[in-house]
């Protein structure tokens, strides 16, 4: 049925009705003129030669406009065999586009992008830093940190986000005219203020891995294809905005728990019941679900293509 759609609509439909009105027309002029001529017998002639010069000048202008047909399907057809070859590569670059995005989306499910993203490890690892800095707060006369332990786990660490909040708190901008001094802080010993600038704590930077990294920019390169339509790039962008906002809700994950610690770990002995994987099940209740929008993706693109027509 396809195939039989695809022949009306094509140039050669035109040719062949053309051919089939021109011989019928001239069948019936020839057949006119005999019938006249023989069964009738009642033509003079003056009468035969006007008919033979009507279907002469007939002919001539049926004659100049299948030249004029013939050079414009041939104009047309030159045109699309021109152009053919540079739509084809470009589609054929279109299809390698399509197959990085399917290569990054396919048979993904939100645990897959969790791994793929390194949100576990980095979640892990920011909870371990931000309880370095509640133990050095409340009790570092108490509890040693092991500081060959914090190098270490910062030597995975590929580059930090700090929200505006938290460098307007630990960030000073030096005067231009004056050299400045870091002054070691007064050590505040009293139990009240201590629990007081608490209050105040945010977490920051929040640290991300390679593998956070490297994700991060194989996605923006997906998104920077100029061989992609606008609405998929739109739907890799929002992809990224969920990657990106996954990453800043490790930092309200713990500044939200950073809160509870004191009345949670009120001294050094209660320190030994901290387990991180009850801050991974609060981060995952804070963390937007990414399958919905990578299934939005690869929908898209599949409607694209037309993959369920080409199956059939």
């Amino acid at each position: 049925m396809n195939k039989i759609l695809k022949f009306f609509k094509s140039e050669i439909l035109l040719k062949v009705l053309f051919i089939i009105v021109l011989c019928s027309f001239t069948i019936w002029t020839i057949f006119s003129i005999l019938y006249k001529v023989y069964c009738e017998g009642n033509l003079n002639g003056s009468e035969i030669t006007f008919f033979i010069d009507s279907v002469k000048d007939i002919f001539q202008i049926l004659f100049f406009i299948l030249v004029g047909v013939v050079t414009i399907l041939s104009y047309l057809q030159a045109r699309k065999t021109l152009f053919t070859p540079i739509k084809t590569e470009t589609f054929k670059m279109q299809i390698k586009a399509f197959e990085d995005i399917l290569a990054f989306f396919q048979n993904k499910s939100e645990t897959d992008f969790t791994r793929q993203f390194d949100l576990d490890f980095i979640v892990h690892a920011n909870s371990r830093l931000m309880f370095g800095d509640f133990i050095s707060h409340f009790h570092k006369n108490e509890i040693k940190i092991d500081e060959d332990k914090l190098k270490n786990l910062h030597k995975e660490f590929d580059g930090g986000y700090a929200t505006m909040t938290w460098a307007e708190k630990n960030f000073v901008a030096p005067e231009y005219y004056e050299k400045s001094e870091v002054e070691k802080p007064e050590e505040v010993t009293n139990p009240a203020i201590i629990l007081e600038k608490w209050k105040n704590y945010e977490y920051g930077p929040i640290q991300f891995s390679k593998k956070f990294r490297e994700e991060s920019e194989k996605l923006n390169q997906l998104i920077a294809s100029p061989l992609i339509p606008t609405e998929l790039k739109n739907k890799l962008e929002a992809f990224e905005d969920i990657a990106k906002e996954n990453l800043y809700a490790v930092g309200k994950v713990l500044n939200d728990i950073a809160q509870e610690f004191p009345q949670k770990f009120p001294t050094a002995k209660s320190i030994k019941k901290f387990e991180p994987v009850g801050i991974w099940n609060r981060y995952n209740d804070e963390m937007k679900k990414q399958e919905p929008t990578a299934k939005e993706i690869l929908n898209y693109i599949r409607h694209y293509l037309k993959i369920d027509r080409l199956i059939d």
